[in-house]
């Protein structure tokens, strides 16, 4: 995410060009001449306060960036978050930037459970390792973010286990829904392929038109032809038991693409290794190279 955004400012010219002309037109047709001018100056203003507006996020954003990273954060992350610790360093700044940002911008709301700051930093992890190649991705599309205090049932009841129990969920319109227990199991087991962190935001990459369809939005032209057959083949393989991706992910297209994440950030070598294809359509979407990094942290260590 940028915090100084040169496109809101060519888009609040544009969109300033367009409401002078569409309110003096309709000053024109309601009231002739004196009416076109006073819609002048009610479309000027219109884009005065748009321009405001934009600019005012990004001094925010910027005022934020500012203030140094949390050390706390950072001990907290390197602790908690695998995929944190894996990132290149000009990566890593990368994530902390955009973690803060949607941080002060987001609205994470606990139901029954308090929401600390380690809570609201695994939240915001989950989104930003997705985004994080993306330097223009707002997470428009996310309104809220629910934290219940343990796995819930169809009619959102607490407690709920086995086939009726519910770790997470995200709505068309943008409510992303964790269990907080199984958000934080999620960091604590790295390379298990299960996140319902990274499960539930991926969702929200996938919506079009109000609904899921199993395409992440954004894909190239060339994986979009793709990408039908690709998940065919793959949800084929889990169902047979020869894939590194969790069996969650065989239910049908719509989960495919959720489960798929979650396996390139915690297994990317054997991603990679496994599911070539897959593991590349993945690499080029997200702009990331997950076990490029592990690669060069073995060599490290």
């Amino acid at each position: 995410m940028r915090a100084d955004r040169p496109q809101d400012r060519g888009f609040a010219k544009a969109a300033g060009a367009v409401l002078v002309a569409a309110a003096a037109t309709l000053g024109a047709l309601a009231s002739g001449l004196p009416g076109a001018g006073a819609g002048v100056l009610a479309g000027v203003a219109f884009a005065a306060a748009l321009a405001h507006a934009l600019d005012r996020r990004s001094r925010r954003r910027l005022a934020t960036l500012a203030l140094p990273f949390p050390e706390a954060w950072r001990a907290f992350l390197l602790e908690r978050y695998d995929h944190y610790e894996r990132l290149p360093p000009d990566w890593r700044v990368r994530f902390e930037n955009d973690l803060r940002i949607f941080l002060a911008e987001k609205r994470i709301t606990g139901v029954g459970i308090e929401v600390t700051d380690e809570r609201r930093v695994l939240v915001a992890a989950s989104a930003v390792t997705l985004t994080l190649g993306w330097p223009d991705a707002e997470w428009d599309r996310l309104t809220e973010v629910l934290l219940y205090p343990d796995d819930f049932d169809r009619d959102y009841a607490f407690g709920a286990d086995g086939e009726e129990g519910r770790a997470g969920e995200a709505h068309p319109w943008g409510t992303v829904i964790l269990s907080v227990p199984t958000l934080e199991e999620s960091f604590d087991y790295d390379d298990d392929g299960y996140h319902v962190g990274l499960h539930e935001f991926a969702h929200l990459l996938d919506v079009e038109q109000a609904r899921f369809d199993g395409m992440p939005a954004g894909l190239g032209r060339g994986a979009q032809r793709r990408w039908p057959a690709l998940v065919e083949a793959e949800m084929e393989r889990l169902r047979k038991g020869r894939s590194v991706l969790d069996e969650y992910g065989g239910e049908d297209a719509v989960e495919f693409f959720p489960v798929a994440v979650e396996a390139f950030f915690e297994r990317p070598r054997e991603m990679r290794r496994r599911h070539a294809e897959l593991y590349e359509t993945l690499r080029d979407y997200f702009a990331q190279d997950p076990a490029a990094w592990e690669d060069a942290r073995a060599r490290r260590v």
